[in-house]
């Protein structure tokens, strides 16, 4: 009997007028770990809430364990097979008790007897980190200890089938790692995995893969299947990328610019065009393998972003637009930020960098004066935060601030009256813009009602309503595909370039980084380092050496025999990381008693740099 059967699948709301699930069929074996990927609203959640009898469905064939979530008395004793993780962040938790006490009444709740609950639960906040904050209350977690606190309580009593609705929205690279571990030894015991992620990385890792589009397969199997194409992929480089970047638009859909580096999938009916633009703009294009963004961006489509003239900041601001010296903030005994000192100049992509809990939000927070801090100093445009100091300052929080009961056009409306814009201004701003941020049709449509990515793109736009010169972004893309973000980076991008507004943002999508003119990494509360991107990586390869890719069966087996003998490493997909001063082949590690597929070289990337730093800061 396979864990999971559909059919046909179909999925409606609001009376059948909303399709969320169309025909969708498949099936997943024991044992498996199949990953969903898709664009916002592709209808994965959907799914998922059906298979756990969360959701009636429509039509078609659905089975869980056999059983028809449909058929709700019959279902009723499969509940206890299934640990199901909605989307958001810590959306099953309660706030007001501790980490110890939320895994304490899930356990509780699935009768796990108490010597079986300590066990489990030691091993379970250990494997995650959170041992050493057991005692803090949920609600005062960072987003990313919430997710893993909510992993723990799912799987306190050993569930045949774990449905994971986007389990690593939110979370920093070291513990999204300590997620997928977790997940390994899970599966290793024979459990079956579902979920759904936007890192592409991650769902590598899947013994199956279906990606999602307007509620349907777009296409599905193992990973090696997945990313075959008839089409090529090139790596470009080019003193002048931005002029490249543009007339690439020309011939593709699928050109994304990160840092100086642009990655474009061509396809052969454009083959001669590209050798032509090739030849004509002199830039260099080297082939590269196919991998799952690739596919995901080519099945989905991209759309370039042309910016109107209403984002133009009015107020100019001095060269050093935000100032940050010395800056303390304490919670009682609790140091979140411990003496950062930065300056982040005027028209600058300023990336705020590090792991869950590291006082990225509260420096935030206390440079836009919502904390006030214990000590040190903060200035914005030349002057200390006050009420008219803020007015100069858009800002988008990391937890949604929308108000959900209202449209899309009322929360504009709100926000314009906030920072003091008429509403008949707010609507002619509306008209000249809704179309660039793609809300045309859901500027009538309650913000409950609306996918993740058009909500980020609602939030964003209220931001911007005032047309302020400084744009503070907390995690703007996090939980969006890879085709919401690069819209929101073309934005990004267009707004510092265009307009000169000033941009400090926290991200977790390390190849976010890459956008950033400089990085600052924070860690405990302190700043680790802060430079450029490419200043960083150079220092990372003359500490380390270069990187190697290793091919391999079971990454995290092949992880730890590297690291028992000696080299630094790092998971990526399926595939083990490596560095080395010395040069590495596959014939070398097989000697050493390593199996592998093949090992070939590799990009130093913001993931490696911050992810030792993180470990050795």
């Amino acid at each position: 009997m396979k864990p999971v059967e559909s059919e046909n699948l179909r999925i409606t709301y609001r009376k059948g007028k909303t399709v969320a699930v169309d025909g969708l069929s498949f099936s997943v074996d024991r044992g498996d770990i199949f990953v969903f990927i898709g664009p916002d609203g592709a209808g994965k959640s959907s799914t998922f809430k059906a298979v756990c009898g969360v959701l009636s469905y429509d039509s078609g064939k659905l089975l869980t364990f056999g059983v028809d979530p449909n058929n709700e008395r019959a279902f009723e004793p499969v509940k206890e097979k299934i640990s199901f993780m909605p989307q958001g962040l810590g959306q099953n938790l309660y706030k007001r008790l501790s980490v110890e006490e939320n895994v304490d009444f899930f356990a509780d709740l699935y009768g796990v007897d108490k010597e079986e609950r300590e066990k489990r639960k030691e091993f379970l906040l250990k494997t995650t980190g959170l041992w050493e904050f057991r005692d803090r209350p949920a609600g005062k977690l960072s987003g990313g200890m919430m997710q893993k606190l909510s992993l723990c309580c799912i799987l306190i009593h050993k569930p045949e089938l774990l449905v994971l609705d986007e389990p690593t929205t939110g979370v920093d690279p070291v513990s999204r790692r300590e997620i997928w571990r977790l997940l390994y030894s899970f599966n290793r015991e024979g459990q079956t995995v579902l979920l759904s992620t936007s890192y592409m990385d991650e769902a590598e890792r899947g013994t199956e893969l279906l990606l999602m589009k307007n509620g349907k397969a777009e296409v599905s199997g193992a990973y090696e299947e997945v990313v075959k194409m008839d089409a090529e992929v090139f790596l470009i480089t080019s003193k002048n990328p931005f002029t490249v970047y543009e007339e690439l638009w020309k011939i593709s859909d699928t050109p994304r610019l990160k840092g100086d580096i642009i990655r474009v999938v061509v396809e052969r009916k454009k083959k001669k065009e590209f050798e032509e633009l090739r030849r004509k703009l002199g830039f260099s294009a080297t082939p590269v393998e196919p991998d799952l963004e690739d596919v995901f961006i080519r099945k989905v489509g991209l759309r370039k972003v042309e910016l109107p003239p209403a984002f133009k900041p009015r107020p100019a601001v001095p060269e050093d637009a935000v100032v940050v010296e010395k800056v303390v903030k304490k919670f009682g005994s609790f140091t979140a930020v411990d003496g950062v000192s930065f300056s982040v100049k005027r028209g600058e992509i300023f990336g705020l960098l590090g792991p869950n809990g590291a006082g990225k939000t509260t420096l935030i927070k206390t440079i836009l004066g919502l904390y006030r801090p214990t000590s040190g100093r903060v200035f914005i445009a030349g002057k200390p935060v006050n009420r008219e100091v803020k007015k100069l300052i858009g800002y988008m929080s990391q937890k949604f601030s929308l108000y959900q009961d209202l449209t899309v056009l009322e929360n504009l409306i709100y926000w314009g009256s906030v920072y003091g814009i008429p509403p008949f201004r707010v609507k002619s701003l509306v008209s000249k813009v809704s179309s660039v941020f793609e809300l045309d049709r859901f500027l009538g449509r309650r913000v409950s009602e609306l996918p993740l990515g058009i909500k980020q793109r609602v939030a964003l736009l209220s931001a911007l309503v005032h047309a302020p010169p400084l744009l503070f972004l907390d995690e703007p893309t996090s939980g969006v595909d890879p085709v919401e973000r690069d819209i929101f980076w073309q934005l990004i991008r267009g707004l510092s370039t265009k307009f000169g507004i000033t941009v400090l943002v926290t991200t977790h999508y390390m190849d976010e980084s890459e956008y950033c003119d400089r990085v600052l990494l924070m860690n405990r509360g302190r700043a680790v380092a802060i430079d450029s991107p490419w200043n960083l990586k150079k220092a990372f390869r003359s500490s380390y050496g270069d990187a190697y890719l290793v091919y391999t069966a079971n990454p995290f087996e092949t992880e730890e025999k590297l690291r028992s003998l000696g080299f630094k490493t790092a998971l990526f997909g399926r595939k083990v990381k490596v560095y080395s001063k010395e040069p590495i082949t596959d014939g070398y590690l097989r000697k050493l008693g390593v199996q592998c597929i093949a090992v070939k070289p590799a990009q130093i990337t913001m993931e490696d740099v911050f992810v030792y730093r993180v470990q050795n800061g």
